[in-house]
């Protein structure tokens, strides 16, 4: 990141893209100014400098209370984390620390609670309705498969992978004379310099602190009740989506041979019914990383069925009827691109249908309250 020069900025026709600061009292202070800017165009924070040019001279314990707050704001306090660049410049025989909020793929933003806020004349306000719904209508023109991972460069690509997938599909070898990040970003993988959802869902390292929507939450229940509260087994899996099919896949079909083997009256579910719900589900769940869809997939494996939950209720425009007759339902396209080379099944709606009309043991359950969607494999009568 090129250095900033503060003199430079303060011969600048002021904006909303540029806040000064004396001094950081707590860190939700700076976490308004974030959020704003943020929610905007982007912009800078420049603190121990005020709006005349007068230096704060910040201490070395300003320094370093400053920074720790600029860390909590961006992490716990703003939803979702935002991921700042931060320096310090001397500045009038002083430091200075300057924050640049880069353009807000992910807005809009909030505080922990549940304000949405703007800049406006250099003043912060909290967001109109119009201009918050503004906000909601840009972010849902893009899919989820696309929104950019701020903070993730290509670093996070397991790249042994990627060159494997790369050989395997194109036939041919991963050139070395183009930059790994160009060839993600022509393959929608990544965008700006930056991972993006698909990106780290088929090949992204694991596990990592700045990605935590590639899990599972498995539980096997004796009997067939949730009431009894005792497990027969339970584990969490986290990685990309192959890793969490085939871990998925064996935590389901491991139990249910563990209840057959309890009763002999239970009948086998076909594994390529689990193997072709699995994979719907993971290809299909809303991978929006917000406040307003959030959770992992959940499994939980009874003696009498298997039921597999995901955040993401059904559009509106898209009843359950639709999706047994073989409507196609594309929430994540760039994912199901690229997994059917990875994974095979039948592609974007079709094994779904095609499974629910000949196995009768199936319910689908869209819960637009709870924005969710179930679907119960029931074992066969």
């Amino acid at each position: 990141m090129d250095a900033i020069k503060i003199e430079e900025i303060l011969n600048q026709e002021r904006n909303d893209q540029v806040t000064f600061i004396d001094r950081v009292e707590d860190p939700y202070q700076l976490c308004e100014q974030m959020i704003a800017i943020a929610n905007g165009n982007g912009g800078t924070v420049i603190i121990g400098v005020n709006q005349s040019g007068e230096s704060s001279k910040l201490a070395q314990d300003d320094i370093i209370s400053t920074m720790r707050m600029i860390t909590q704001a961006s992490f716990e306090l703003i939803q979702p984390s935002i991921f700042p660049k931060t320096q310090i410049v001397d500045y009038l025989d002083a430091k200075t620390i300057v924050i640049q909020i880069p353009y807000g793929f992910q807005k809009p933003y909030c505080t922990i609670g549940g304000q949405f806020l703007i800049k406006k004349d250099n003043d912060i306000q909290e967001m109109s309705t119009d201009a918050l719904r503004e906000l909601f209508q840009e972010k849902m023109v893009h899919q989820a498969d696309q929104m950019i991972i701020e903070g993730l460069d290509h670093s996070q690509i397991d790249l042994e992978l990627f060159q494997q997938f790369f050989e395997e599909k194109f036939k041919a070898a991963l050139p070395e004379h183009i930059p790994l990040i160009t060839i993600l970003e022509s393959m929608k993988l990544a965008s700006n310099g930056q991972i993006n959802t698909s990106g780290m869902l088929l090949f992204g390292k694991y596990p990592t602190e700045k990605f935590a929507l590639s899990q599972i939450v498995a539980m096997a229940f004796f009997g067939n009740d949730t009431s009894v509260l005792e497990y027969r087994d339970s584990e969490n899996f986290e990685g990309t989506i192959p890793q969490l099919f085939h871990r998925g896949l064996g935590f389901i079909t491991k139990n249910l041979s563990a209840s057959e083997g309890e009763s002999t009256d239970l009948k086998q579910i076909s594994e390529l019914v689990i193997h072709e719900i699995l994979v719907n589900a993971l290809v299909h769940r809303s991978y929006y990383m917000d406040y307003f869809t959030s959770g992992n997939t959940v499994i939980s494996v009874f003696d009498d069925r298997v039921e597999i939950e995901n955040p993401g209720a059904l559009p509106d425009n898209l009843p359950i009827d639709s999706i047994k007759n073989g409507v196609a339902f594309q929430r994540n396209p760039t994912i199901a691109n690229y997994l059917i080379d990875i994974i095979p099944f039948r592609g974007i709606g079709l094994g779904l249908s095609s499974i629910v009309a000949t196995y009768p043991g199936i319910e689908l359950i869209d819960d637009s309250d709870a924005d969710q969607f179930k679907v119960i494999i029931r074992r066969p009568e």
